[in-house]
């Protein structure tokens, strides 16, 4: 019983919580927004976006990304934390980030201009389990090169 009470108390939380995220990103309260082009169809977090322009924000104080087509068909909130990856001083010009595997392409970081620090997406479970097959196959062939293909978008002003 209090089991499942403590799991409709997460639920609601959670629910307000993206609710309070989506109010934000409508509201247009973010620190930076880039608009890229993006000439191949990806994944973001667990949604497939189609090839095309879209509108990338970094909601203010919080580890928020909203990701929205130009076309306003598709729109993706994901959780974003800062990059592990070093950098010699501000990036000079905002770019996405994305690991190709094969012909599947993942957003993994965005990067505004002017900011030493990306934010990076978690990978999904479906880009956890590709890269755990290739794995497999590479340790079998003795490969030691990286799994993915690291491709960048940047997005010039």
């Amino acid at each position: 019983m209090a089991r499942q009470l403590l799991k409709g108390l997460t639920m609601l939380m959670l629910i307000v919580g993206m609710a309070l995220a989506t109010a934000a990103v409508a509201n247009g309260q973010t620190n930076k927004r880039i608009v890229a082009d993006v000439p191949f169809d990806f994944i973001a977090g667990t949604k497939e976006c189609q090839s095309g322009k879209y509108d990338v924000r970094v909601i203010n104080g919080v580890d928020l990304m909203g990701i929205r087509s130009a076309d306003r068909a598709e729109q993706v909130l994901g959780f974003a934390h800062p990059s592990n990856s070093a950098k010699n001083g501000p990036a000079l010009n905002a770019k996405l980030v994305f690991h190709r595997y094969g012909d599947t392409y993942f957003l993994s970081q965005v990067w505004m201009a002017g900011e030493n620090t990306g934010r990076e997406l978690s990978k999904s479970r479906r880009e956890r389990a590709i890269g755990r097959e290739l794995g497999k196959i590479a340790s079998v062939r003795g490969d030691k090169s990286p799994l993915y293909e690291v491709v960048e978008i940047i997005v010039e002003r």
